[in-house]
């Protein structure tokens, strides 16, 4: 197809157009004002831009011109917009030798050589968390924005792993160095076996703990043994018991909630904190003696708490040691394990009681650490583990139905290498029952066989007796455990908070002898 130049579409609209324009009823008047002001009308100029061919559309531009000379006949003025100034004729016409420049509205062209500047691509959105973790990580989440007015308490419950407080105190270091060091939360008091990450422990004369057999899988006594599972009592004009915070970071206000009860309105202890006198309790009208009991006290600062029975055997069900939410709120977790202790062992105690004292808490994550006493059973049965897996939920959830939960899978034994993943098995399909998220222990370790090879390490991370860790291994699951229980949050951390985590008191490569 043939594609009229410039000179072209000049001639057409000077000349053909005429043939347009033959007079006609309805353009006869057009044509007379058009023909009278003919000496007056300034030419078109031709822009130099009409100059550049395309193809093939121009080839239908005469008719488009002629179409629209037709239309706007009857309007010279119209004409006179586009250019008023001298006529020049087509033959004339510049060549451009360079791009127009380009107007306001009309972006110049990109120097294709220029150095463009480096934009960074956003930085990846976060894994997703656990969604059995999703209450729990909005109540992080609050005392990141500074929204949140009260503690984050989590409750550990388990075995010997969890008692010696060396892979749950990981945990609360991670938690605290990120959220805020608030104190150790839960601790046992007049118990000498027993140890907690940045506390001092002990006794004067002789204690008793009850139950006798603290793991019992079945109710002992009246089933109130508090928060922990664990009562301890002395003797009068005996017994003293200490608990003193060592955690050189832990500042501000601190309150001490003791837990305790009376047998008979007869019964007293005395209860000081650091170098003040000591304080009368006895039973009052408020605090009747047969049921549990709490005492709130503060102190500005670390501390230590002593009681001494002077009337009886009062019993003690732990202090819990925190800082005053209101000066500043942050996470607490209570470690609540007990040397060999199964899913059985919570469930056999007085549920009245024990609910009342998990309310009081109100943890919105509970960790359940058990499996590796379940290992040692030479009969395997993996539905029951399964059902007290849901059952001891249901309990905790029966109290404080929003708490969140992890299970953890039994580390690894050496004596059981093909129990310990049967178990694992069935506390998962527990987890995934009763809804609560599930963190492979055994898996961690490296499976079958794993906590020989820990032991064996130039700095072992497991015990000779195939069964416990080391400080150091203790420590590596819950940094690890850590990372599962932070998945799906963000990295920040909220200004003004402690970055030190508690000291640590026992050397590296101790063991925990007990299970």
């Amino acid at each position: 197809m043939h594609c009229p130049g410039p000179a072209e579409v000049h001639r057409f609209n000077r000349h053909e157009s005429r043939a347009l324009d033959q007079p006609s009823a309805s353009s006869s008047r057009g044509s007379a004002l058009t023909s009278a002001r003919a000496p007056e009308r300034q030419p078109i100029r031709w822009r130099a831009t009409h100059s550049v061919e395309v193809c093939p559309v121009h080839a239908l531009l005469p008719i488009v011109l002629a179409l629209g000379f037709v239309a706007c006949s009857p309007g010279p003025e119209r004409l006179a917009v586009v250019d008023a100034a001298p006529s020049v004729p087509p033959s004339a016409m510049p060549v451009p030798t360079a791009a127009p420049a380009p107007s306001a509205s009309v972006a110049p062209p990109v120097d294709a050589t220029a150095k463009t500047e480096d934009v960074a691509p956003p930085p990846p959105a976060p894994p997703a968390g656990p969604p059995e973790l999703a209450r729990f990580h909005a109540a992080l989440r609050e005392l990141e924005r500074g929204t949140r007015k009260t503690h984050v308490r989590v409750a550990w419950y388990g075995d010997s792993h969890g008692q010696a407080d060396f892979w749950s105190g990981a945990l609360r270091d991670a938690l605290q160095k990120r959220f805020g060091k608030v104190g150790p939360g839960f601790v046992h008091i007049g118990w000498k076996q027993y140890r907690h990450d940045g506390i001092k422990i002990s006794v004067e004369e002789k204690w008793r703990v009850r139950p006798k057999a603290p793991s019992a899988p079945s109710k002992s006594e009246d089933g109130v043994f508090g928060l922990g599972g664990i009562i301890t009592s002395g003797f009068a004009g005996l017994s003293r018991a200490y608990v003193q915070v060592s955690d050189e970071q832990l500042e501000g206000k601190l309150t001490w909630d003791l837990c305790y009860r009376l047998h008979s309105a007869d019964e007293q202890f005395h209860v000081s904190l650091g170098s003040a006198s000591p304080m009368v309790v006895k039973a009052t009208a408020a605090d009747p003696p047969g049921k549990l009991n709490h005492l709130i006290l503060t102190t500005t600062g670390r501390d230590t708490i002593t009681v001494s029975p002077t009337r009886g055997t009062p019993d003690f069900c732990g202090v819990v040691i925190e800082r005053d939410h209101v000066e500043k709120p942050g996470v607490v977790l209570d470690t609540l394990g007990i040397n060999g202790a199964r899913l059985s062992t919570p469930l056999a105690w007085d549920e009245a009681s024990f609910g009342a004292e998990f309310l009081r808490r109100k943890p919105s994550l509970v960790i359940l650490e058990y499996g590796t006493n379940e290992s040692g059973d030479l009969q395997i049965d993996p539905s029951k583990y399964t059902k007290r897996v849901v059952q001891l939920m249901e309990r905790m959830r029966k109290f404080v139905p929003e708490t969140d939960c992890l299970v953890l899978a039994p580390t690894d034994r050496s004596d059981t290498r093909e129990r310990t993943p049967l178990v694992r098995d069935a506390i998962r399909e527990g987890a995934r029952e009763a809804r609560c998220s599930f963190w492979d222990t055994y898996a961690f370790m490296g499976g079958a066989g794993s906590i020989r090879a820990w032991a064996n390490e130039d700095r072992p991370r497991a015990a000779k007796d195939g069964v416990h860790l080391t400080q150091r291994g203790y420590r590596e699951l819950g940094e690890a455990l850590a990372a599962h229980v932070l998945t799906g949050l963000s990295k920040q951390a909220a200004p003004g908070q402690e970055t030190v985590g508690a000291k640590r008191g026992l050397d590296e490569r101790e063991g925990i002898p007990e299970r």
